[in-house]
């Protein structure tokens, strides 16, 4: 996910101070992800290197600044909304890793891996609906979407474990018949 392209949503409602910027965009997530105040205003500095947002008037109180959206800013953010998503699903996720490793050094921690990662993951799935069901309970339909599509992928992520786990035992199967 891209804090960049929040900023600029938040931004193109209203202009902000960058620490209503990070309020807002916590807020906007559910807490689900929160970002520090050091990403925050780096990425404003870089907006505004970048002619996609500008100060809003001169500094306030406390020293702060706020910044609007720029027509460039403006934009950039309808082309990159209009897109859809085009990144491969990521592959450098650590349990891809172990997987590859495990399964090329016959140590016994491959079984071990696919024993305990769906644990992991019922535990992720049952993480996730609280927030959701808090999320539904809001009102706040555009998070209800935001956890669903987390539950999925763990769902998915959990079946993933499931395939591999049938594929090893098939392998072996094999490997035994063959001798």
């Amino acid at each position: 996910m891209s804090l960049k392209f929040g900023i600029l949503g938040l931004l193109a409602e209203q202009p902000l101070h960058g620490y209503d910027v990070k309020n807002r965009f916590d807020s906007l997530l559910g807490g689900s992800w929160e970002v520090n105040f050091g990403q925050v205003y780096m990425t404003l500095q870089r907006l505004e290197r970048d002619g996609l947002i500008e100060a809003d008037g001169e500094r306030g109180d406390r020293r702060k600044l706020a910044y609007r959206l720029t027509q460039p800013g403006r934009q950039t953010l309808q082309e990159w909304l209009s897109q859809p998503e085009s990144e491969p699903q990521q592959l450098r996720e650590e349990i891809y890793m172990k997987l590859l490793l495990s399964t090329r050094l016959t140590n016994g921690s491959l079984d071990q891996l696919l024993g305990a990662q769906p644990r992991v993951y019922l535990q992720r799935l049952k993480d996730l609906a609280e927030p959701e069901q808090g999320a539904r309970r809001a009102g706040r339909d555009d998070l209800v979407l935001l956890f669903k599509g987390a539950i999925l992928h763990t769902e998915a992520d959990l079946k993933w474990t499931e395939v591999c786990a049938e594929e090893i035992r098939s392998s072996h199967a094999k490997g035994v018949e063959a001798t």
